[in-house]
Formats: C-alpha cells, structure tokens, sequence
C-alpha cells in the first residue's frame, strides 16, 4: 500500500512540476506567416532597371538626314523622327511591354521660328496650348534652371498631372538661338521603371548648331 502512495505522489509531483514549468518557461514563437507584399510581376514594374534591363544602348544620329539632333537610347525603346513646316519632332517611344509603360514618351520638338523658352511657354500653358489640350493640370512651373534637370539648354521646368494617373514634365529651353521643348510623360505608378529609360536620352541629346535655328523655309 505504501508503494502505491509513493507511486501516486510521484505522479502528481510530476504533473504540477511540468505544468510550473510550462506557465513560466518563454512564449512559445510567432507562428503568423511573414507578409510576403505583393506579387513580384506588381513589383517588378516598380523596381529600378540595371544597365542590363535596359538593353543595348542604341544611336540615333538626325543629322544624316539633315536633322539637327543626336542621342542614344535604350534597347528598350525605338525613335519615330520627322520635320514639317511646323518644327522637327523627335520620339522615343518603348517597344511593347504589355503595361501602361506603352503610352509613356520622351519627346524631343524643335518648333519652327521659335527662338526662346519664353516663346514656346505661351505655346504650351496658353489657350489651346498643348496642356489644356490635351486635359493635363500644371503642378508647378519652375523657371531659372533646375537641380533636377541640369543640362545647359534647360531654363523652364513644367510640372504636370492627369485624372488618368498620367505624370509628367514639360523643359522648355534655347539653344543656338532655337527654342527647345521636351516632354516626358509617363504613368504614374511605373515612374521608376520610366526614368532610367528617359535618362539616357536626355543625357545625351546633342543639338546640331550648324542645323539650327530652324524657320519655316529651313525645315
């Protein structure tokens, strides 16, 4: 009988000593899932493009035309160039996607007889200029230059958004006594997967002075 009790306290001991040690021992981890974020292909479009993205740089050289621009571009995008009586237009356009990064630009145009940043303003932020248009509302115009956009042409900086999420800019400057307007616009969500692409165009655009100024029976 004695070693039945023992038996028994044993046991019991044995209970409240494991219970004792599970109420004092650490919380038992996290087993929640970790949030993943969204899916990679939402992501993507948002991520910066390596060198390696953005293909094999490309040379455009108008002046073999008679032209007065030069650039270099993306593999990623192509160039649809022409000149009227109106100025000579310049766009660098992407090569399918399959996203909203189809209908994004930069566009280079040289407009006829406009020789100052001041002249083409009018043009642009005036009645029935290109920003009432085509349904854009100006964010802010930065005129002097710009840290952003430091290139040497550069004098006024238009900023610029849509209610179809469609951002933008809109540099308008002078060189070789021609006026100089370029407009980079893109959707609003995929801007970091635009700007690498515009970079490079903007980076290296080369005017042809001995091509300009362009008027109406030069062009």
């Amino acid at each position: 009988m004695d070693t039945i009790k023992n038996s028994c306290f044993l046991v019991l001991l044995t209970s409240i000593t494991l219970v004792a040690t599970t109420a004092c021992g650490p919380p038992a981890p996290d087993t929640e899932p970790a949030f993943q974020g969204p899916p990679a292909e939402v992501t993507a479009a948002a991520e910066p493009m390596s060198p390696t993205d953005l293909g094999a740089l490309q040379t455009y050289d108008g002046t073999a035309y008679r032209y007065p621009l030069r650039a270099q571009y993306p593999g990623t995008m192509a160039v649809d160039d022409g000149c009227g009586s109106e100025g000579c237009s310049f766009s660098f356009t992407f090569l399918p996607q399959g996203n909203a990064l189809d209908d994004a630009k930069v566009r280079v145009f040289l407009p006829a007889g406009a020789t100052s940043a001041a002249e083409q303003e009018s043009r642009v932020t005036g009645p029935n200029g290109l920003i009432e248009n085509a349904g854009w509302a100006v964010n802010e115009i930065e005129s002097g230059g710009s840290e952003q956009f430091p290139y040497p042409w550069v004098e006024t900086v238009i900023s610029f958004s849509s209610e179809l999420k469609t951002s933008g800019y809109i540099l308008l400057g002078e060189t070789s006594g021609q006026a100089v307007e370029v407009l980079l616009l893109y959707p609003a969500e995929m801007a970091k997967a635009f700007w690498p692409n515009a970079q490079t165009v903007l980076e290296s655009l080369e005017f042809e002075e001995d091509l300009l100024p362009l008027t109406p029976s030069n062009v």
